[in-house]
């Protein structure tokens, strides 16, 4: 997983804070376990609880070991001195828990056994702490020396356990709010305690203390432990044994025979790093000749043998060696004619400046002439992305009046394609759907790509290619770009009508459950058309039209709970069409979550 470093200037000196920001999407993580779900929207049954909380004494004696072997091997007297204050506030929440436990089940200590997800992490630190670290040799520790070091490794195997219940307290806080009667109250609270946070922040600023002294190959071991301890405390949580219902992951009650899950996503952007007019863009501008390299019609006999390095790859006679065997050596005058690189370069700026002066002056005129709506007013919405739509087809004709696109190579772009960069979490997603022998699921790219070959690469590899592209498209002459787009997928009724069709083509055999992922105006009309829209990040005029036409956005998290608490009641659950609301998230990672369940083997 992608870490996430935006951390601030004065905290990046510490290796407890770049640890927790290189990893704290994956603690987040540990939302979308179905067991956090159940215990958030309080509908979590009494022994599933009891059981978890059974595994606290096994957890606070791996812990208190760990304590023992980081004073011994440590040679700072203040370092010891804290580690026995670290073992008493520890102590202190253990019997703070282990009395919240009593008051449920005074025998729950002796019906409880140690659970083998539990045995996992008590392993793993134990391990820690006598120097069996994954990827160091053990002879390494032989001396006094390097023995004063696995104090900070095993603090970087302790910390991620109560970090990651520290701030999962924190933000199941929440859904405390307006309900006295959640049953898990005095739980979430204690996780969310300024004791519990003192306890983490204690134990970091330690680790900070002993790392003082390491090597950067030293402190990469640290990380390595804090992201496995975290990783294997997500799967803790993942693991619990849940005998009920819960609404997510999606993939759980998906029923192979009656059922079809049928995913759309747009790729710029919401699946794609770069958005591939940029890319497509550079491609012409590298590509195209330069001035000073326009050869007369007729070469002189005696013209040298080499050429000069910069001439491109794609011009007559340059480079003979790099055209493909069916391609003539050189091109008649009249098949592709390309425009000068100079001239490439102010032609895409001023296509560029265009599109996005018009595309805020599009949807300005758009809010303005249409009243604001209480609620979702689907038909008020689809007749005012007219104008979107009719500014989308000018804005492709003109850049393919203007000849940009112009002599780009198809092998090119499908080498390009596949060299994509897709966004963190995206790929596996994907590979995860596909892989999974009990989901019945289609997977289609719904994109306003000018060149469809492009995106079929991005997926050619990795078991990918079943992925169906609905994009426009390039018209080839022996390999070579006309410039011309064929027009297929411009704006938002193209994507909805599409959306439609592959809808409609499917047999009713199968109930659908459609799910679509994008982030700007274009992708409105399918995501609320969809029974879950999902929305990644969204773009300020998303955001803007959609709260114009009564479209809520919230948090995925918080619908996944909502919908829980009426799972638990009704025992059944719906994602409906047309709702009115979009589920917001911040990565894919989320999304698998939420439909697939778990990313990581730990």
């Amino acid at each position: 997983m992608e870490s996430d470093m935006n951390i601030p200037r004065e905290e990046a000196m510490y290796v407890s804070r770049i640890c927790w920001y290189k990893f704290k999407k994956v603690a987040r993580l540990a939302l979308y376990t179905p067991f956090v779900v159940c215990l958030a929207s309080g509908t979590l049954e009494n022994d599933t609880f009891l059981s978890f909380l059974g595994q606290d004494n096994y957890y606070y004696k791996a812990f208190a070991k760990a304590y023992e072997a980081a004073e011994k091997y440590t040679d700072d007297d203040d370092a010891k001195y804290a580690l026995r204050d670290l073992q008493r506030i520890a102590t202190r929440e253990f019997k703070v828990q282990d009395s919240f436990l009593q008051e449920w089940d005074a025998d729950i200590g002796k019906k409880c056994t140690l659970n083998p997800i539990t045995l996992k992490f008590t392993e793993f630190l134990k391990a820690t702490a006598s120097g069996k670290i994954e990827g160091v040799c053990a002879e390494k520790f032989e001396t006094e020396f390097e023995r004063t070091k696995l104090p900070a490794y095993i603090f970087g195997a302790m910390i991620p356990c109560l970090r990651l219940y520290a701030n999962l307290g924190k933000e199941l806080l929440v859904f405390l709010q307006g309900n006295p009667t959640h049953q898990y109250r005095i739980i979430i609270r204690n996780y969310a305690s300024e004791s519990l946070e003192e306890l983490a922040k204690k134990n970091e600023n330690l680790l900070d203390k002993l790392s003082i002294t390491l090597t950067s190959h030293e402190l990469s071991i640290v990380e390595k432990l804090y992201e496995r301890a975290m990783k294997i405390e997500v799967g803790f949580l993942l693991g619990q044994p849940l005998d009920q219902k819960s609404v997510i992951p999606i993939s759980r009650e998906h029923n192979l025979d009656e059922e079809r899950l049928v995913i759309f996503f747009k790729f710029d952007s919401t699946c794609s790093v770069i958005d591939s007019s940029a890319i497509l863009a550079e491609m012409t501008i590298v590509s195209a000749p330069k001035s000073d390299e326009n050869q007369p019609e007729n070469q002189p006999e005696n013209q040298p043998e080499n050429q000069p390095e910069s001439q491109p790859e794609n011009q007559p006679e340059s480079q003979p060696e790099s055209q493909p065997e069916n391609q003539p050596e050189s091109q008649p005058e009249n098949q592709v004619v390309r425009l000068l690189s100079e001239v490439l370069n102010s032609t895409w700026d001023d296509i560029c400046k265009d599109y996005t002066d018009e595309y805020e002056q599009c949807i300005d005129t758009l809010l303005l002439t249409h009243e604001k709506a209480e609620k979702l007013d689907y038909e008020r919405l689809h007749k005012a992305l007219e104008q979107l739509s009719d500014f989308e087809k000018r804005a492709n004709t003109r850049v393919s009046e203007s000849g940009v696109l112009r002599g780009l190579r198809l092998d090119g772009i499908k080498r390009v394609g596949e060299l994509m960069v897709l966004q963190d979490g995206c790929k596996n997603f994907f590979q995860s759907i596909i892989k999974n022998e009990q989901l019945n699921a289609d997977i289609h790219a719904l994109s306003c790509c000018w060149c469809s070959d492009l995106i079929r690469s991005a997926f050619s590899s990795d078991g990918l290619d079943v992925v169906h592209v609905h994009a426009n498209e390039f018209i080839f002459e022996e390999n070579l770009s006309t410039g011309v787009i064929v027009s297929k997928v411009e704006g938002p009724f193209d994507k909805v009508q599409t959306f439609s069709e592959v809808l409609n083509n499917y047999n009713d055999d199968k109930k659908n459950l459609t799910v679509h992922i994008g982030d700007t105006v274009s992708d409105l009309l399918c995501l609320l058309q969809a029974d879950i829209g999902i929305v990644i990040n969204p773009s300020p005029n998303l955001m803007r039209v959609g709260n114009h036409f009564g479209v809520s956005f919230i948090p995925l998290y918080r619908g996944i709970i909502e919908k829980q608490k009426t799972y638990a009641k009704k025992d059944s659950t719906s994602w409906n069409k047309l709702s009115g609301v979009l589920y917001t998230v911040s990565s894919w990672a989320e999304i698998h979550m939420f439909i697939q369940g778990s990313i990581y083997t730990d």
